[in-house]
């Protein structure tokens, strides 16, 4: 695919608004806790304003970049959904939030692919980078218990096992716990390890192993599960095509199982919090309670089937139930049957959308396997459905569009500069061409020296 008005490899200009951006949703500082219609405000949710004040502009003067309009489709359908079900939601004021949470989302979609439209492959993989390392730092600090990232979580007492929980593993100051913090960096894991080993560039592949890392010392078990199982079908498909492993792939697997297990091993030894914790993790109570949940709402379900208690909403009060851990469960608790199936589909549709594309980008087929965690991921917690990190996961997926393009555009453009050389003149009529003459037979050597 052509990139319009772009040099192949320009360099583009500094991003100072998406810089801010990233910066802010990687430490999305809360503004103001009591707002009338929302439950607070943060940084992020002020820099999204004036983004989408910027793409209002633009689309004054040329059309809105969508990305991939099917891909696009895909983002706002449940966005739509969500807004709709105002008509019959039980809770107008937690559907009204939600449908904006949706909103922001999109905007931060369509942001990031305005700005890295024009981006080269590489250049994307720069701000990828650099917001990992971002969301990592604030996780380190809290952990190191450095003044000023402290847990932020509202009405959270600093007494409670909850506020402890967040000392015990490696989690996020403003995000929330470990569960929130590796879900968005499990995102992108798979794109840093891989561009760096296909590009033999050690700072990208260093980031990944950082990554793979930080989540690690979440002890998140259903992003982990979510990476293995990913990595897992990955793994099976390259060996179905190549039919080995290479030397590389198997030396560098080694390295990121001997780097998570030391990393782990020393903030147990090191942290005791977390020897106090470690034991839990292991325990079958939370999977019980998660199991109870699911029942529960499976039952009110089956009290309104077609269009469900709204967005966002709390089925008759029970706000255990407007997080069931299972976002595909909690989608016809919300809309219906059928609208919650709609919008499951859409969100597996995104994953598929990617793998439809493999052959035109290879990175396609990653963006794809890293969806594919995601998905596993919402089967067994509410990631999808927080409030902020619902904004990250369009976020996330703009990032990952904007270099599907970039990289779809590195691949046309020599094929485009190809396609501009003209073919070489035909010879005149009877005329033989110069690499069409025969060669002379070599002189053999007369035998008498003549």
């Amino acid at each position: 695919m052509k990139r319009l008005g772009v040099a192949a490899g320009a360099e583009s200009p500094h991003r100072v608004l998406l810089m801010l951006v990233l910066i802010a949703a990687a430490m999305p500082v809360r503004l103001a806790s009591s707002v009338p219609g929302l439950r607070s405000v943060s940084v992020l949710d002020v820099l999204l304003v004036v983004a989408a004040l910027t793409l209002f502009v633009d689309s004054a003067f040329r059309p809105l970049d969508v990305g991939y309009r099917g891909l696009f489709a895909l983002l706002c359908l449940p966005a739509v959904v969500c807004g709709l079900s105002m008509l019959w939601t039980q809770d107008h004021g937690a559907t009204l939030r939600a449908t904006i949470v949706y909103a922001e989302g999109i905007v931060a979609y369509l942001f990031v692919v305005r700005e890295l439209g024009t981006a080269p492959p590489g250049r994307v993989m720069t701000y990828i980078k650099r917001y990992s390392y971002l969301v990592i730092v604030p996780a380190v600090l809290l952990l190191l218990r450095v003044p000023g990232f402290a847990p932020e979580e509202a009405g959270l007492d600093p007494g409670s096992t909850r506020y402890l929980s967040y000392y015990t593993r490696l989690s996020h100051p403003v995000l929330g716990p470990s569960n929130n913090l590796a879900s968005v960096l499990a995102f992108f894991v798979p794109l840093l390890l891989y561009w760096g080993h296909v590009r033999h560039d050690r700072r990208f592949t260093r980031a990944g192993f950082v990554a793979l890392v930080a989540v690690f010392c979440t002890f998140s078990r259903g992003v982990l599960l979510g990476l293995l199982v990913a990595a897992l079908l990955a793994g099976l498909g390259n060996l179905v095509r190549k039919r080995r492993v290479g030397s590389r792939v198997s030396g560098k697997i080694a390295v990121a199982v001997a780097a998570t297990l030391a990393a782990a091993m020393l903030l147990y030894r090191l942290n005791p919090d977390t020897r106090d914790f470690f034991g839990s993790r292991f325990s079958s109570a939370n999977v019980f309670l998660r199991s109870q949940f699911a029942v529960e709402a499976v039952g009110k379900i089956a009290e309104r089937p077609f269009l469900g208690y709204g967005g966002g909403a709390a089925p008759d009060e029970i706000w255990d139930l407007a997080r069931v851990h299972n976002t595909y469960l909690q989608q016809m608790v919300y809309f219906g049957v059928l609208l919650g199936a709609c919008v499951s589909l859409a969100l597996v549709g995104t994953a598929v959308f990617f793998f439809s594309r493999w052959r035109t980008s290879p990175v396609a087929r990653v963006v794809g396997f890293t969806l594919v965690a995601q998905l596993v991921v919402f089967a067994v917690e509410s990631s999808f459905e927080g409030t902020v990190l619902r904004v990250l996961f369009y976020l996330s997926i703009g990032l990952a569009t904007a270099l599907v393009r970039a990289s779809e555009g590195a691949h046309a453009d020599p094929e485009t500069r190809m396609s501009k050389v003209p073919p070489p003149a035909a010879p005149p009529s009877g005329a033989r061409r110069r690499d069409t003459v025969a060669p002379r037979p070599a002189r053999r050597p007369d035998p008498h020296g003549v």
